[in-house]
């Protein structure tokens, strides 16, 4: 058996990774926001207008 290794503790993020990890995450969320919206267009335009002509 060999002996633990003795872990370091990870480096603390910069000031510029953790303004690239913030405009990553912006970036996804618009996309995924985009998707959603996409999504919707889509079902909407394929349930075609009578859509609002059904009974609730």
């Amino acid at each position: 058996m060999s002996a633990p290794q003795k872990q370091t503790p990870p480096a603390a993020f910069s000031p510029e990774d953790m303004a690239r990890r913030r405009r990553r995450s912006i970036a996804l969320a618009l996309v995924l926001g985009g998707l959603v919206v996409f999504f919707f267009v889509v079902t909407l335009v394929k349930t075609g207008p009578a859509i609002l002509n059904r009974p609730l």
